[in-house]
């Protein structure tokens, strides 16, 4: 049943998944929720200089943009 669960990280850029239904080990419970929401957010530490730098290129694109 596990492999029908979403990981926290998506295929969607900047797109992640917290809560009792992604993949973790205590399913359907505020363990698991709880759990969940400390796996995203490594997910997220792990993924920050792609963030980063995407925020700098829509930054950049934005400041273009408005010449």
């Amino acid at each position: 049943l596990d492999v029908y669960r979403p990981d926290q990280k998506t295929p969607i850029d900047n797109f992640f998944l917290a809560g009792s239904y992604t993949k973790q080990d205590y399913i359907d419970s505020m363990e698991g929720a709880t759990l969940s929401g400390r796996l995203c957010a490594g997910k997220i530490v792990e993924e920050a200089d792609n963030l980063a730098a995407a925020a700098a290129k829509a930054k950049q694109n934005n400041a273009q943009s408005q010449v």
